[in-house]
């Protein structure tokens, strides 16, 4: 199992999962593309969600001390729904299934769940959910590649 799985850091406030971020993972093997440690271990707000936001994570100072998005009195905002469309369509994954599991189950029955449904079968490292593919044992020419099904 990759270890970066096991790290509930990871676990972003809007509910991706950091360690299987196109982003992360090219950080991790130290591709030369755009790269990212995760929300919370670079202690910044989520440039998607939170510069928009007026709850209780937009009022956080720049930090990612900040709860979960369902904590926010004003979940689900306009902003999480519009980014679980988004994933949902680009890439069969829902945001909003992530909160409710990580608020139902906790953080680490999610990670759990994660580790596996991201494990490369062939190498046991993480698959993307951006592309799908693995860093370790995959040609990477795209971060990114959107669902055609």
């Amino acid at each position: 199992m990759n270890m970066d799985a096991e790290h509930p850091e990871l676990v972003a406030p809007c509910g991706i999962n950091c360690a299987a971020c196109s982003k992360f993972l090219a950080y991790r093997h130290n591709l030369t593309r755009s790269q990212c440690r995760g929300c919370r271990p670079e202690n910044k707000k989520c440039s998607y969600l939170f510069e928009k936001c007026s709850g209780i994570n937009g009022s956080q100072a720049g930090t990612t001390s900040a709860p979960f998005c369902f904590e926010c009195d004003q979940y689900p905002c306009d902003q999480i729904n519009r980014m679980d469309r988004r994933y949902r369509t680009g890439f069969g994954v829902s945001i909003r299934d992530n909160l409710d599991c990580i608020e139902k189950r906790g953080t680490a029955a999610f990670i759990e769940e994660q580790s596996e449904k991201y494990r490369c079968s062939r190498c046991g490292d993480t698959i993307s959910i951006h592309n799908r593919k693995c860093f370790c044992c995959s040609e990477i020419t795209r971060l990114v590649e959107k669902r055609t099904t």
